[in-house]
């Protein structure tokens, strides 16, 4: 990303585009500049084009999420709400996503989350500004998994698209460029900062390979990171290779229970012990969505900024898929089947 680029980012620190001529304001939920105790959800992004947050409370509403943007004039607008009703799809009652957005501290008249079963612009109503500095929230009501991808304010009362051309309608009204910045070329680019990735990053490193370790969250370590709390009990030392886990061994937990405490997984640690590695370039933050193929090789992928949008394209000699989905072999054509697999003990 080059200076010019950066310092319009720090400009942006909303993510909003302040179209002069329609006199809108886009909003993405991820930028928010306070996520309050809603969480940012990134496993839809290759479906939906962009991470969103969520109200993940076990029940117990979350604290609100906050920013403030800056609106092209005083005046009305109509706003919009990117979101759905999470249990539409069973036809379940209740709806238990609900929440409200707050501007300047009062409620739209609707209550968002309690609509169709798909993602849609939900209609938030008029509302008028008289200062141009605005403050926004999302105040979540159950506690159950609300969801808010982004929000609309538009003069001329007109919603964004809703279909594959949303993805062109981001980029645009975030004012992020066409071309994809460039990350750097690698000999080893690693997409994953679970344990598997890590270790496979680390040993790359030390071999002496310049590589590149791509994150979707901002903490490394997947299932063993303090977000998720998997203790690692596995075999590491066994079978033909014995001393293959070794290097697990520097960053693993020591939980004493599954799901442990938030301390017991030291995710500074992690992160130290990989920023510590010279031949790491290490990107949180960024999920991979896209592979660049010459041929049946991959030289290429792209990651999407999880906070900003922004899309990077990194280059490579060999790319290690540790996705914990396949998503890097699936993308570049590999042989890949779906199928149950039972439920878990």
């Amino acid at each position: 990303m080059n200076t010019k680029t950066k310092l319009n980012f720090m400009a942006l620190l909303a993510l909003m585009c302040l179209d002069l001529r329609a006199a809108s304001v886009f909003v993405e939920a991820e930028s928010f500049s306070d996520h309050g105790g809603w969480s940012l959800d990134t496993q839809f992004i290759h479906i939906m084009g962009s991470p969103y947050l969520l109200a993940h409370g076990l029940g117990e509403p979350v604290k609100d999420a906050e920013t403030s943007v800056a609106f092209p004039a005083a005046g009305k607008y109509r706003a919009y709400v990117r979101t759905k009703d999470w249990v539409a799809h069973w036809k379940a009652p209740g709806a238990p996503g609900k929440f409200q957005v707050l501007v300047n501290g009062k409620a739209l008249e609707p209550v968002f989350g309690t609509e169709s079963a798909e993602w849609f612009w939900q209609d938030g109503g008029v509302i008028e500004v008289k200062a141009t500095a605005v403050k926004i929230a999302l105040h979540d009501l159950t506690g159950f998994d609300g969801r808010c991808d982004a929000l609309y304010f538009s003069s001329d009362n007109t919603p964004p698209p809703n279909d594959k051309t949303l993805v062109e309608f981001r980029r645009k009204a975030l004012g992020l460029p066409e071309k994809s910045d460039h990350g750097g070329e690698y000999d080893l680019v690693v997409i994953g900062g679970g344990y598997a990735g890590m270790g496979a990053a680390l040993a790359g490193a030390r071999a002496g390979c310049k590589v590149a370790l791509i994150q979707d969250r901002p903490v490394l370590g997947g299932n063993g990171s303090s977000e998720v709390r998997v203790w690692a009990m596995g075999g590491t030392r066994r079978g033909l290779y014995p001393n293959l886990g070794e290097i697990v061994d520097e960053f693993a937990d020591h939980a004493k229970l599954s799901p442990g405490t938030y301390e017991e997984f030291g995710d500074a640690k992690k992160e130290a012990l990989v920023r510590a590695e010279k031949n790491i370039a290490l990107f949180l933050n960024n999920s991979m969505n896209s592979v660049e193929m010459d041929g049946q090789k991959i030289v290429a992928v792209t990651a999407l900024n999880t906070h900003t949008s922004a899309v990077t394209r990194f280059t490579g000699k060999f790319f290690c898929d540790s996705t914990g989905h396949a998503f890097v072999g699936a993308l570049a054509g590999a042989d890949f089947s779906i199928q149950e697999t039972g439920h878990m003990g």
